[in-house]
């Protein structure tokens, strides 16, 4: 699988917005079509990319008029594009070395004619797994860097929290107790052109709830498999007591699937994918 071509993964199901567009009706356009990323385009030419992270990072806590304001002054541009012909394993690290969740495809004629997500890629890991045996847990290999804050906490804080620490979520408790998740996907729908004083508003209000967990002895492709069908992109891991040990990323899902104790054939793909991501021969935006 990892030796066909992008556009034999790639999604055609392409949403776009106009250059001249504000933040707050690309953030409407997003939220009722739930999609995390919005094609930017000027005179109908793909120009820049708009995703959740672009809501962290470039419109929360920045006090931005988000009905005035242009999505060009916050999208990410230019755009990360491989030919259709271009095969998953590099467009794997590319997308793993550039730390991008969307990478955009461009047919015979230079033209985008669709889009691979990591989403899209987590879909492959759970089926290469599939009916498989597994000998690791997500116990074993997970990330022990949980971001929690208290529920009391201002959207504004945990928002702020999450961009220094680089995390797509934290974990909302209370009194050290699990009591929900707060992420990008919940500031895009939650927050944005909702909250009026995000400063003043305790996370707890806009969090997911409850928390969905899976405890430390779960098989891999299980914790993957979960995660797709609920199109979740963190998933916390627990111990014998609940007690929150770490969390599983979509960043890690490609390091995780390769992990898998399954056959040759698969297992030398996900080698070459390491291979690759530590090589002179990937691709970094400036």
């Amino acid at each position: 699988m990892l030796s066909n071509q992008v556009k034999e993964i790639m999604t055609t199901q392409l949403t776009s917005a106009r250059i001249t567009e504000t933040i707050s009706r690309v953030v409407e356009i997003m939220v009722t079509a739930d999609i995390g990323r919005v094609i930017i385009t000027d005179a109908d030419v793909p120009v820049g990319i708009f995703t959740e992270k672009d809501v962290l990072k470039r419109v929360a806590n920045k006090g931005t008029d988000l009905q005035q304001t242009s999505i060009r002054e916050v999208m990410t541009s230019p755009i990360q594009a491989v030919a259709e012909e271009t095969h998953i394993l590099e467009a794997l690290g590319r997308m793993y070395q550039g730390n991008f969740r969307h990478l955009l495809v461009r047919g015979r004629r230079g033209t985008i004619v669709g889009i691979v997500s990591m989403r899209r890629i987590l879909k492959i890991a759970v089926e290469l797994g599939q009916g498989l045996s597994e000998t690791r847990t997500v116990g074993e290999i997970m990330s022990g860097q949980v971001l929690t804050v208290d529920e009391e906490r201002s959207i504004s804080e945990s928002t702020e929290l999450m961009m220094n620490k680089n995390s797509s979520a934290v974990v909302v408790t209370q009194e050290q107790r699990t009591k929900g998740i707060f992420t990008e996907r919940d500031l895009l729908k939650r927050v944005i052109n909702k909250v009026p004083d995000i400063t003043k508003t305790p996370v707890r209000e806009v969090m997911t709830a409850p928390l969905i967990s899976m405890p430390r002895t779960t098989h891999i492709g299980d914790v993957l498999a979960e995660m797709y069908r609920r199109d979740i992109r963190n998933m916390p891991v627990k111990g014998d007591r609940e007690e929150l040990l770490g969390i599983v990323s979509m960043p890690d899902v490609l390091r995780y699937a390769r992990a898998f104790n399954i056959d040759e054939n698969v297992r030398q793909s996900w080698k070459e994918v390491a291979n690759f991501w530590q090589s002179d021969d990937h691709y970094t935006p400036g």
